[in-house]
């Protein structure tokens, strides 16, 4: 069964990237692990466009203003469906599908035309900057994150 649905509904941040050849093989085809590096630009795009919703300047320092807090990585997930080749043109899906206690969850959608590449599955742990201490995510982030939205994400009372 093909699956007709296209890859980039309920994704409100979508950004396009041309692969550089320097991502890619030598068969031209897009190395594993820059897989993450494109999920990245999708993140940095997506808090862009989180705090110019809010009628901010879109910079990550006012991300960090705004919100009061950062991200780090915890866990990653990708799932290879299609290769992605040099110099094509993909677009980049994000969204933050769930929030734990001190803990978001985020989907990538990697496209190219109608076909989905990759998808990647991110969980981050919000921390205090000033004392890099895991902390609980900020209610301010949930509540923009949750009104950016076109899907609204989960809420878990997880402890992670």
């Amino acid at each position: 069964m093909t699956d007709t649905s296209n890859p980039r509904d309920g994704f409100r941040l979508i950004t396009s990237i041309r692969v550089r050849y320097a991502e890619a093989d030598m068969q031209g085809i897009v190395f594993n692990a820059n897989y993450l590096a494109f999920a990245d630009v999708g993140v940095t795009e997506y808090f862009r466009e989180l705090v110019g919703a809010q009628g901010n300047e879109k910079s990550y320092n006012t991300f960090l203003e705004l919100f009061g807090g950062d991200n780090w990585v915890r866990h990653a997930e990708v799932d290879f469906r299609a290769p992605a080749k040099a110099d094509e043109l993909i677009d980049v899906c994000l969204r933050i599908t769930r929030f734990g206690r001190t803990s978001y969850s985020v989907v990538v959608n990697i496209v190219r035309d109608d076909t989905l590449l990759n998808v990647i599955k991110l969980t981050y742990v919000w921390f205090d900057p000033a004392t890099e201490q895991v902390t609980p995510v900020a209610q301010s982030f949930i509540d923009a994150v949750t009104e950016f939205e076109i899907i609204k994400p989960e809420l878990a009372s997880a402890t992670v």
